[in-house]
């Protein structure tokens, strides 16, 4: 019952409309409803009626069609009825379903002859076979007509959710190489800035310069661990948080001060990964007090509702200038877009009582892991 037209691709398929199991059902329910109507119609117009007779006629003549049904789908496949070739095809179609009808009756014929006296129901008259054969023919045209309009819209059925199948998964991976682009962008970028401020002290403070290459190799080596994982838990970002602050504190010294206030009860919920170092380089790099020349780092967590919020801030001057923003929130905000859809993403936004606030909304989605 299932054919390749010459023009599928190598390799494919169709799909069966039903399989065999499927069509013995369909038969035999077919076969009782006509078997009902018809015993019920002769014990109507003459109080009896010969159920044995009854039976083998309706459930032979449905038992046959079923078996000639995956004919008429691979012909309805291999000579489609849509498109160009749907005129030319015509014809074929008329001869088969006249084809049909005469192998089917031909079939009706011999096996009810042939059962009749094995089920002691005597010899069976059929009656004027010629007759018989255009008695039968509206009925198997019907069916031929049906077979052929259900297998084209089965068909259709299934290209278009190919299709829609294709579509979504060309979406996915579209997305995904997005994120991963993305990703690439910030790993080189978080990388300059690092070494950048690594050769600012190569000559001034050499063992603090050596210290920190030695810190920045052990945050590359975790980071780059996880380096195919779109997602990671909260708890891997702030060890790798705590990697990138053990280099800043060594470059700002008594300057910097951090406080991270984390519920254990969220450490496990999934972030975009590379999510936390840069809204904090964002903040160190913009949060400097002009006053003191220390940088004071908040970052909290929270859940609200189905939503996982962070927010890192500082006591700088405050996000008034555009370039505030910069390389490293702009793919961070560009990820979460493209992660979670566009009720999602980061805001960045004056302090209450000065600074710049960097407000992350996330999907609240928790792992079994929280450390």
């Amino acid at each position: 019952m299932s054919a390749v037209p010459p023009d599928a691709p190598a390799g494919r398929t169709h799909a069966p409309v039903l399989g065999a199991r499927a069509l013995f059902v369909v038969g035999t329910g077919i076969g009782a409803l006509l078997f009902l109507r018809s015993w019920l119609d002769e014990l109507a117009a003459s109080g009896r009626a010969n159920a044995g007779i009854k039976l083998l006629e309706e459930f032979s003549g449905a038992y046959l069609a079923v078996l000639l049904v995956p004919l008429i789908v691979r012909a309805a496949r291999r000579f489609p009825l849509r498109g160009r070739g749907a005129l030319f095809n015509l014809p074929v179609h008329l001869l088969g379903a006249l084809a049909f009808a005469a192998t089917h009756t031909t079939l009706m014929w011999l096996s009810r002859s042939l059962l009749a006296p094995l089920f002691g129901l005597g010899v069976y008259q059929y009656g004027h076979l010629p007759t018989r054969y255009l008695m039968e023919l509206p009925m198997q045209l019907a069916i031929y007509a049906g077979t052929v309009l259900l297998t084209l819209a089965f068909d259709r059925y299934r290209r278009l959710r190919d299709a829609e199948v294709e579509a979504a998964t060309l979406r996915a991976q579209l997305t995904q190489a997005q994120i991963e682009a993305l990703s690439r962008q910030i790993e080189p970028h978080f990388l300059f800035n690092t070494l950048n401020a690594i050769s600012e002290l190569m000559y001034s403070s050499p063992r603090v310069a050596d210290e920190m290459m030695s810190r920045l190799s052990e945050l590359l080596r975790h980071a780059f661990q996880q380096r195919n994982a779109p997602e990671a838990t909260l708890a891997e970002e702030l060890r790798l948080l705590e990697l990138y602050l053990a280099i800043m504190r060594l470059r700002f010294g008594e300057r910097l001060g951090v406080r991270i206030d984390v519920p254990d009860a969220l450490r496990g919920a999934q972030v975009p990964r590379l999510l936390l170092q840069p809204l904090v380089e964002n903040a160190l790099q913009h949060g400097v007090d002009p006053a003191t020349q220390t940088v004071d780092v908040e970052i909290s967590v929270a859940a609200e509702a189905d939503d996982l919020l962070i927010r890192v801030r500082d006591h700088g001057p405050g996000p008034g200038r555009s370039e505030r923003g910069g390389v490293g929130l702009d793919n961070t905000a560009a990820r979460i877009a493209r992660l979670y859809g566009a009720v999602y993403g980061l805001r960045l936004r004056n302090a209450e009582g000065g600074g710049a606030e960097a407000e992350v909304r996330l999907p609240l989605a928790r792992t079994p892991e929280a450390d």
